[in-house]
């Protein structure tokens, strides 16, 4: 609605911070806007971590910040952004519905650090249902709590968790649920989820487990209180009245420092000088940061799939920036690069960086578009295809053993059974051997040429058949795996092997994967760190 491209996103480091960030960069992207900086605040970050964050965002171009966590933390983020001057003119905060909601029970101060914020928070109509809670409420409160004078307004959780307690009662009051009753948990479950009603807080209906809700407030934060300025639903998206939604847009927002005119939402650096650009110079992995040097001209060109990435980026942005790469000394480690923008020597590092958590201790990273993973280089197990014998490796001395034993053993019960009623089975005593040894060979190939008189030798030599055809399969696959598949086996097959073998593990000097290896149990003796050679 106010054509701003950028954005700069402040979350919880919970659950709850991070469950919608996906989606919500995801949602932006296809409203042509870019999430520049996702930074995930501990909860209980203290004071100085949050000015030193601020501070960050405040050396950015951007000027629009989406607020997503809970009351508590925002209401701290606030007050150290009124603090650093970052709620006046030229800056955008745009809360999520989890403060929005909260926005009525806030105190005055929290109220005079979010001057102009623009949130979110679920419609609940003002009956007098629920005006007459709101008395009722302040009044009870008051009577328990003598001491405290400024009671706020109930709010919109308050209300849900006030039509909940009221949907437990009903249901144990349709369904007549007994605690003795076998299965009363499910029972009591089920005719809660059933329940429906107009609640305080409106329609209290549940799908799959969860309270729908049709029409969220858009509010504006001015003086002591919360400002309607539009509404949103899904059918109609935003527009200024309940009762014209056709009417889109939204009323007058006053911004912060009080301005009713809209901020462009970015600025120029503070600095007034060009960013300053870090980029690793190194060997190895041309592909995405590359930098090579003119002796000629005495200067330098970066070049790679980082770099383009980068370059896209900020020709897309919608205002100019002025940069300039500064390629880091060669072999220089990456901590020694991020060292320099953490101490504000530089703005930003470029380059095939791997996101850590002792390096999101020192800066924001942006968004990952890349995954190179992890590959170990390790020796090919020696190849045998080249001896001689390597046809008798697919089956042990065992099993050769035995299956010439069965060969025999085969060929012998066929001529026990055959040589008295079958002519062909007849002769001296060495044809007979003859013609039991190459009965029992020949029908390896199914080449056999005697004609079995009894069922019993016809059975005996189905049998056999079928166990030769099983075990020629065997044989004939395991061999051709010998011969192919065996070939590319690497001699280590995980990084447990080397570990539990001891062995020592060389690493990309400047890489994290020593830290991974060390993390692991690797010993520093073990591991020997390498640079790869120009040429």
């Amino acid at each position: 609605m106010f054509k701003w491209r950028t954005a700069s996103l402040i979350y919880e480091d919970s659950t709850y911070g991070a469950g919608i960030t996906p989606e919500l960069v995801y949602i932006l992207q296809g409203y042509n806007t870019r999430v520049t900086d996702s930074l995930a605040l501990p909860i209980d970050a203290t004071e100085s971590y949050l000015d030193t964050l601020l501070y960050h965002l405040k050396e950015n171009s951007t000027r629009v910040f989406i607020v997503h966590m809970l009351p508590d933390l925002a209401a701290r983020v606030f007050h150290r952004a009124s603090v650093a001057n970052m709620m006046s003119d030229g800056y955008v905060w745009i809360a999520t519905a989890g403060i929005g909601s909260a926005v009525d029970s806030l105190g005055p101060d929290r109220f005079h650090d979010m001057q102009g914020v623009v949130t979110f928070r679920p419609y609940v109509p003002a009956t007098d249902r629920v005006m007459n809670f709101t008395v009722r409420f302040k009044e009870r409160f008051l009577l328990e709590n003598s001491g405290i004078r400024d009671v706020p307004n109930p709010s919109v959780p308050l209300l849900w968790a006030y039509d909940t307690a009221w949907s437990l009662a009903a249901a144990i009051n349709k369904y007549s649920v007994s605690s003795s009753t076998p299965g009363t948990g499910r029972t009591l479950l089920g005719a809660v989820l059933n329940t429906t009603f107009d609640g305080l807080a409106g329609r209290f209906r549940l799908v799959n487990g969860q309270l729908q809700l049709s029409t969220y407030e858009v509010v504006n934060i001015i003086g002591k209180s919360a400002r309607t300025v539009g509404f949103w639903t899904p059918e109609s998206g935003i527009f200024k009245n309940l009762k014209a939604t056709n009417e889109k847009g939204i009323k007058q927002i006053l911004w912060p420092g009080d301005l009713a005119i809209a901020p462009s939402g970015w600025s120029m650096s503070s600095t007034g000088r060009p960013l300053r650009i870090a980029v690793p110079s190194r060997l190895g992995f041309n592909q995405l940061v590359e930098v090579s040097y003119s002796l000629r001209t005495n200067t330098s060109f970066v070049t790679g799939y980082c770099i383009d990435v980068f370059d896209a980026l900020v020709k897309n942005l919608p205002y100019p920036v002025a940069y300039q790469y500064v390629p880091s000394t060669i072999y220089s480690s990456y901590e020694e690069l991020l060292s320099l923008v953490f101490e504000k020597k530089a703005d930003v590092m470029v380059g095939d960086t791997t996101i850590s958590m002792s390096r999101m201790n020192k800066v924001a990273f942006t968004m990952p578009f890349t995954d190179t993973g992890l590959s170990m280089i390790v020796v090919l197990k020696k190849d045998s295809s080249g001896s001689m014998w390597i046809f008798l490796q697919p089956l042990t001395s065992t099993l050769w053993i035995t299956s010439l034993a069965f060969f025999f053993l085969t060929g012998f019960v066929v001529w026990a059974i055959e040589h008295r009623i079958n002519p062909e089975f007849h002769g001296t005593p060495w044809q007979q051997f003859g013609i039991i040894f190459y009965f029992a060979f020949s029908t390896l190939v199914f080449s056999h040429k005697e004609k079995l008189e009894s069922n019993l030798s016809r059975f005996v030599v189905i049998v056999w058949v079928f166990v030769v055809l099983i075990l020629t399969s065997s044989y004939t696959a395991s061999l051709t795996s010998m011969l192919t598949v065996q070939r590319l086996q690497p001699t280590v097959t995980s990084v447990q092997d080397l570990l539990r073998n001891g062995d020592r593990v060389g690493y990309q000097n400047g890489s994290i994967v020593k830290y991974w290896l060390e993390e692991m149990g690797f010993h520093k003796k073990d591991l020997l760190g390498y640079v790869e050679s120009p040429t």
